[in-house]
């Protein structure tokens, strides 16, 4: 997983320089989160792994996923210099049928590694559409207005670290962290186990 990385959007191999405006995928793209730190790329086996960590046995798979990036990224998410973590909700039916939300599992790992407190203050406030089955240019649109935060007091002029399983457009993660940002938070950054291609 030695490959290069926009640290703007987590694009892998970009193919083209990065500049303080992104690569050429996420250039010119508004996005409400600064920084994007992935472990890897989406496919083959961590494609496979994380489709396995979305059920009620992917516990103990999620906890070696998250300690897997912080073996290969940690340095990068110390220096985000996060104040606290986020999980991205999942829709409460959602997560009553699966049983389990994955990026809570995530999240609360990488928080117990770099010794931050996990907030749970978002919401999904409605059962937006599987972002795999839209287009990208729909991808915003599906998620705009979907997430509202529980409290603001503890997210006051914080700086968070907003955690995912995946991000490809990065429409998902934008919409939740501009929330964040409503609420009062000072910047948002991302980590995701797999940037896709999108």
């Amino acid at each position: 997983m030695g490959n290069a990385f926009c640290p703007r959007c987590g694009a892998i191999e970009p193919g083209q320089p990065v500049d303080l405006r992104g690569c050429p995928l996420c250039r010119g793209t508004k996005f409400h989160f600064e920084k994007v730190v992935a472990l890897g790329l989406y496919d083959n086996l961590l494609k496979h792994a994380i489709a396995r960590i979305k059920g009620p046995t992917g516990r103990v798979l999620a906890a070696a996923l998250a300690d897997l990036m912080l073996h290969s990224r940690g340095q990068q998410l110390k220096e985000l210099k996060a104040d606290l973590v986020v999980p991205v909700p999942m829709y409460w039916a959602r997560r009553f049928w699966r049983g389990v939300n994955n990026t809570d599992l995530l999240a609360e790992r990488l928080a117990s590694r770099l010794c931050l407190p996990v907030r749970r203050t978002l919401v999904r406030n409605r059962n937006t559409l599987p972002q795999t089955s839209l287009r990208p240019h729909e991808r915003f649109a599906n998620v705009r207005g979907a997430f509202t935060t529980r409290t603001v007091r503890s997210l006051q002029g914080k700086s968070i670290l907003l955690v995912d399983d995946v991000l490809t457009t990065g429409a998902t993660c934008s919409e939740a962290a501009g929330t964040l940002r409503r609420a009062g938070a000072a910047r948002v950054v991302v980590a995701v186990l797999a940037r896709g291609q999108g």
